[in-house]
């Protein structure tokens, strides 16, 4: 299958099904009893297996690469991404309504399971929002501490993790 279409949209499971059924076909000459389970088909070949791909787990891999890019890059198409989908507001935050594409739609109900497997290393904390991006505990702020924390700090809801570091330590 095309890595586009697999960047694309998170694609539904019965066209995988299919397409890994087409898979299983050629490999084992037609549709009799398979002698290995799929599982230890799509295991890397270091570790015993052919090499061939989970194709439910690439494909959300991939949408998971054009989140990442989203969250890091500075390319045209991510301001793009910025400017018209998220309207210049954060990704963890932008709301799951509107006239949204399948793609992006898709995209922004992974995102809990980007949140799982992203670490944020903070640096001078110039790029993260002090109360929105999942810095801490790979979790928000607000997520933790909820709405009240940013009020009583008395700090700005666009503050950013810099704002609270001075000299490389927590002020």
């Amino acid at each position: 299958m095309r890595t586009f279409w697999c960047s694309t949209f998170l694609l539904p499971t019965i066209t995988l099904r299919d397409y890994e059924k087409v898979l299983r076909d050629f490999l084992w000459g037609g549709p009799s009893r398979a002698k290995v389970k799929w599982k230890e088909v799509c295991k890397p070949l270091q570790e015993g297996g052919l090499g061939i791909k989970d194709m439910k787990t690439w494909n959300k891999a991939l949408l998971l690469k054009q989140i990442w890019q989203v969250l890091v890059d500075q390319s045209i198409w991510t301001k793009w991404c910025h400017a018209y989908l998220l309207h210049n507001c954060n990704f963890w935050t932008a709301p799951l309504r509107g006239l949204l594409s399948r793609s992006w739609r898709q995209m922004l109900r992974l995102r809990p399971l980007a949140r799982e497997h992203l670490i944020y290393e903070c640096g001078n904390g110039e790029q993260f929002s002090l109360w929105i991006d999942p810095w801490l505990q790979a979790k928000s702020v607000h997520a933790l501490y909820g709405h009240r924390v940013i009020y009583d700090t008395g700090l700005d809801k666009m503050a950013r993790v810099k704002d609270i570091i001075q000299d490389g330590k927590w002020t």
